[in-house]
């Protein structure tokens, strides 16, 4: 069996859909629109999906009509969530586990969302105390070891997203100087 990757590893947040479960195309809803031609509701799989977790029309989404799904990027967040959250995990016939699976789904996207910022912030002129404080944040969006369901959902109501947020403010300087 192949070891889990580390869940520090911030290279390896980037979106594999191969390395995930489909969780973009069943745990969002969209209605129909510019980006999307038809509506899907949360937590229904996309008729495109097929039972191999892929997209069936990857390739010609744009022309199909959806450009939203096209230009879509997690993040790395599917594949952080199946390989290190739900491992081994499938919900295709477990509507609660489907629940569960989505809810930390949204909640590592927009922790991927942070990781991202302060990624982009490693190329500002920063202090000595605003790379610490840096690196003191990406410690905490990618825990070792890896997020649980539970974790995710106690540094939300904790408020990891405010304090993430209030350091990437504290660069405002760093990146006037620039």
């Amino acid at each position: 069996m192949t070891p889990a990757p580390d869940p520090q590893d911030m290279t390896a947040l980037v979106a594999d859909c191969a390395a995930c479960a489909g969780l973009c195309c069943v745990a969002p809803g969209f209605d129909a629109g510019d980006d999307f031609a038809f509506a899907k509701p949360a937590l229904a799989p996309c008729r495109h999906l097929g039972s191999d977790n892929l997209c069936r029309i990857h390739e010609t989404l744009e022309d199909q009509g959806f450009s939203g799904c096209a230009r879509f990027d997690c993040k790395g967040a599917g594949p952080y969530v199946m390989a290190h959250i739900f491992p081994r995990k499938r919900w295709r016939n477990d509507r609660q586990l489907l629940a569960d699976i989505s809810e930390a789904y949204r909640r590592m996207r927009a922790i991927c969302d942070m990781i991202e910022l302060f990624r982009v912030a490693e190329r500002l002129p920063l202090s000595a105390a605003q790379e610490h404080a840096r690196h003191e944040m990406l410690n905490r969006l990618l825990p070792n070891p890896a997020w649980t369901a539970e974790g995710l959902a106690h540094a939300e109501q904790a408020g990891i997203l405010t304090d993430a947020r209030a350091v990437l403010s504290s660069f405002r300087d760093a990146a006037t100087r620039r």
